[in-house]
């Protein structure tokens, strides 16, 4: 009980900018979310009123959001300045990457239909410099490869000191995300939500935004990196904690003995509210490294809506599994009572590595007082243990897509082993990946050299329809597994090694851009080759792909070649081959 008293406490006893900087995400000064974006200055092109919906007459279920987004050409511009800081966001100081000052990174917006820019300049000139990349989760960059933010894969890194503008249109709508793709940058806090209106599938009367969830090492993320990359590493990297959208408490007497870094207790949770009698949007969002999430609220039932950028029919549920990657949009009535507050709750799966599972926040009625503790109790729903995504039969996509007859099947096994210094790597379809942060695939593509290096780990689907690849997993551990450039059709997911058997629902199967695949199970996947590009797939813990557990898709390489490759690409290749001429990067890891 003194464990959970600690953890609970909601005084805060830092300020919300020496535990998260400039953000006001889990407080009450975030903001809620409108229906969709208005015309505002600095925004080149517009709507003729802030009453026009920007994707008109257009329905969830009742057009195509792969090839029926609107035309437009609204520009929403961001500008995103990437620093080291020194924040405490459960309480432990320890060094971070900030987008614009503050972690979690700002908010990104934009219509359905819309182009997102991003003008990122990387300032992480000392402590060491790094380079770095942004990659735009989920969304499909067709046409615009070079934009997918992967280092070595797509472009090369931003030097220190310099900057690249990435632009690309909002093709799908929901909740997504964005982060680094440099080495495991982002488990340092280099991460932010992105929200796409569109239509929506259930009405509701608040949007209270994104809710990011994530586990949290008080080690720099370079220190875990050479842990997990140390000769006779045995596998396993615990976190220290849990974290909501930034924040939660943390024990400052369980540190380590000797360990003399400024720890504050009851750094502050976060807290949100609900209007009694109306219906709420939270979008989860899982942005950590390695745990599994199984997030509730206490004493209300959630209406599932979405799974990643695609809309699913409604279902109720009292508890959602999130993995790294994964996000998951949800309607809460809030139908409880109005003089009262509840916990959100998010714990960290069993079969997660963490020495601290458990993260809370405060969902404030109308009518309680905000600075009370809430004495609600958690649903009785015991964790199965198995990391395992909701149940396909009940995951069904509200707009209807039938499974295309494959033209390829691909066997990609999970694996593991020890090389000749003794660290453990994964691999993925029997290799372990690097990159070359220097020699980017895109670009080689583009010169016509298809002499792939072995651990490069590219596979060449040509034209290809539709390639279906099934990934068993005789390991321990769970894995998110993530397709860039396309969702996939998810046709099996259970226990051993796929035997053959049933599509799940193959005249409309889940489609989503992460599945997990759970310990000594299996995945059955399927994707279609439409979109000309070098797409990465790979494990989504950040651990697990910088131990080599990524490989490249190749899609349509005749029609990639004949894209233009913008020149801020290759100018970014010659500033980061001039910067790697003085100073050499420290990539002890597979660079992802």
């Amino acid at each position: 009980m003194e464990f959970l008293t600690r953890l609970s406490c909601l005084t805060a006893a830092l300020s919300p900018s020496l535990q998260n900087g400039k953000s006001t995400w889990g407080t009450f000064n975030a903001p809620t979310l409108p229906r969709w974006m208005h015309s505002s200055s600095g925004v080149s092109g517009g709507y003729r009123s802030s009453f026009t919906i920007p994707w008109g007459n257009k329905k969830s279920g009742d057009c195509n959001p792969y090839t029926e987004a609107p035309v437009t050409e609204v520009v929403r511009r961001y500008d995103f300045n990437i620093s080291r800081g020194v924040i405490a966001p459960d309480g432990y100081e320890k060094s971070v990457i900030l987008v614009n000052g503050q972690f979690p990174g700002p908010l990104i917006e934009a219509n359905w239909g819309e182009y997102i820019e991003v003008r990122v300049h990387n300032n992480i000139v000392d402590g060491p410099a790094e380079g770095t990349a942004l990659h735009w989760h989920g969304f499909l960059q067709t046409g615009s490869p070079w934009e997918d933010g992967v280092p070595g894969v797509t472009q090369c890194p931003i030097a220190p000191g310099r900057s690249m503008t990435y632009k690309f249109r909002a093709e799908l709508y929901g909740t997504s995300w964005y982060h680094s793709h440099y080495s495991a940058q982002y488990s340092g806090g280099l991460f932010g939500p992105i929200v796409v209106y569109g239509p929506t599938n259930m009405q509701y009367d608040v949007d209270l935004g994104p809710i990011m969830v994530n586990d949290w090492w008080h080690e720099d993320y370079f220190t875990v990196v050479k842990e997990v990359m140390s000769p006779g590493f045995q596998g396993r990297t615990f976190s220290d904690n849990n974290l909501i959208n930034g924040r939660m408490n943390f024990n400052c007497s369980t540190v380590d003995a000797g360990d003399k870094t400024n720890c504050t207790d009851n750094a502050g949770l976060s807290k949100f509210k609900f209007q009694s009698g109306k219906t709420h949007r939270l979008r989860f969002i899982n942005s950590g490294s390695d745990g599994v999430q199984r997030i509730s609220i206490d004493g209300h039932k959630m209406t599932v809506i979405a799974n990643d950028l695609v809309e699913v029919k409604p279902y109720e549920t009292t508890v959602v599994t999130v993995g790294v990657g994964q996000r998951v949009d949800v309607v809460v009535k809030a139908d409880g009572d109005p003089r009262s507050a509840y916990w959100l709750r998010a714990n960290m799966t069993s079969c997660s590595t963490a020495k601290q599972p458990l993260a809370m926040a405060a969902i404030y009625y109308d009518k309680v007082d905000t600075s009370s503790t809430p004495r609600s109790t958690p649903w009785d729903v015991p964790d199965p243990g198995t990391c395992a995504n909701d149940d396909l039969a009940i995951t069904e996509p509200y707009y209807p897509i039938a499974l295309p007859e494959p033209s390829w099947t691909q066997n990609m096994d999970i694996g593991t082993f020890r090389n000749e210094s003794d660290n453990l790597l994964w691999t993925f379809g029997g290799v372990a990946a690097r990159v070359d942060y220097n020699d980017p695939t895109l670009l080689q593509v583009k010169n016509n050299d298809f002499e792939f290096a072995p651990d490069m780990n590219v596979m060449n689907f040509g034209t290809n329809s539709s390639i279906r690849i099934i990934v068993n997993n005789p390991t321990p551990a769970p894995h998110p597994i993530h397709a860039h450039g396309v969702n996939m059709y998810i046709l099996s997911a259970g226990a051993g090694n796929y035997n053959g058997t049933e599509v799940v629902r193959p005249a409309n199967p889940l489609r989503r851009d992460v599945q997990m695949v759970q310990p000594f199970g299996h995945i059955v996947v399927q994707m279609d080759v439409a979109n000309a590009g070098i797409w990465p797939f790979h494990c989504h813990i950040a651990w697990h792909a910088s131990a080599g557990f990524f490989s490249q898709m190749v899609f349509l390489p005749d029609e990639l070649r004949g894209l233009d490759v913008p020149a801020d690409v290759e100018r970014t290749c010659r500033e980061w081959d001039e910067f790697t001429g003085r100073v050499a990067p420290n990539q002890i890891d597979s660079g992802l």
